[in-house]
């Protein structure tokens, strides 16, 4: 699915708001990745809550392989959009509403897909294999009772199980530690057709892996680049009150005092790795 924005803002209706959004113009490929960054209240969630046709834009529009969403919001058929892509808030627990986790995870598969039970249980178990999650803990367990990193593991299952074109992930890995981090990251980082549109603080997480970023702050997009570029804007970011990644930082730091590693490199143990070569090179040679 091709998304666009053309001219979109967003104000809540409360008195003396600010636009949360103003003036965003966006396409977005299918199978993209793209990171969405920026300071807290910049609008980043105001932005995917529109890519995702939960609210409709104040101004401007937003297109679904060019479809108006107003128009599909005329015609009632905004729900046959939000079928073709998966959330995952970034508080999962929010987005809970079953006794079971089990009835949680499977609950998109009963209701939009014409399966039997059994057929539905293959798939939650092939499914549960990648987030190594025991299926039948599921069944007897609340998804209120789970720990922290297994809920959010839950809820991107239960996004992942219709096989969405377009998946939304508010703040993916918060609160988990580095080996469940790990995790989510190598299951993101699989998917090759699917659309990933990922708001994070923890930039360096997500660097590895996505093919453009976009910073936001004050509701307006100040930035919009291939994540190989990333490296050539931190001043814009530093402007925008973005932290820029430390692993970017060190390489900017680096190219200034003449010393050019010989790519660029988005995760931090690569660049320590690289360090690590040279010296031995130097030290062979001296």
């Amino acid at each position: 699915m091709k998304i666009e924005c053309r001219g979109v803002s967003y104000r809540y209706d409360m008195s003396g708001d600010e636009w949360a959004i103003r003036d965003i113009n966006l396409d977005i490929t299918q199978g993209e990745k793209i990171a969405i960054i920026g300071p807290a209240g910049s609008g980043k969630t105001t932005l995917i809550e529109l890519l995702d046709a939960l609210i409709l834009p104040a101004q401007g529009d937003v297109l679904y392989d060019g479809s108006s969403i107003r128009e599909l919001s005329r015609t009632k058929q905004l729900t046959s959009i939000r079928r073709r892509i998966g959330v995952l808030f970034q508080f999962p627990e929010h987005q809970f509403f079953h006794e079971s986790a089990y009835e949680e995870l499977t609950f998109a598969l009963k209701n939009f897909v014409a399966l039997e039970a059994g057929e539905i249980e293959e798939q939650a178990r092939q499914m549960m294999k990648r987030f190594h999650l025991d299926i039948e803990k599921l069944k007897i367990i609340s998804p209120f009772n789970l720990s922290s990193g297994e809920k959010r593991k839950l809820a991107l299952a239960s996004a992942l199980m219709t096989s969405p074109e377009v998946l939304i992930l508010d703040e993916p890995t918060a609160g988990m530690d580095a080996l469940g981090r790990k995790e989510i990251i190598k299951i993101i980082s699989s998917f090759t057709d699917t659309t990933v549109i990922l708001v994070t603080h923890n930039q360096e997480d997500f660097l590895s892996i996505v093919d453009r970023v976009i910073g936001i702050s004050k509701g307006a997009k100040v930035m919009d680049v291939e994540r190989d570029e990333l490296v050539d804007h931190l001043a814009t970011m530093d402007e925008a009150g973005i932290i820029p990644p430390l692993v970017l930082t060190v390489q900017h730091w680096l190219k200034e005092s003449g010393c050019k590693p010989d790519r660029r490199y988005f995760d931090m143990d690569d660049l320590i790795a690289f360090f690590r070569r040279e010296m031995s090179v130097k030290k062979e040679h001296s």
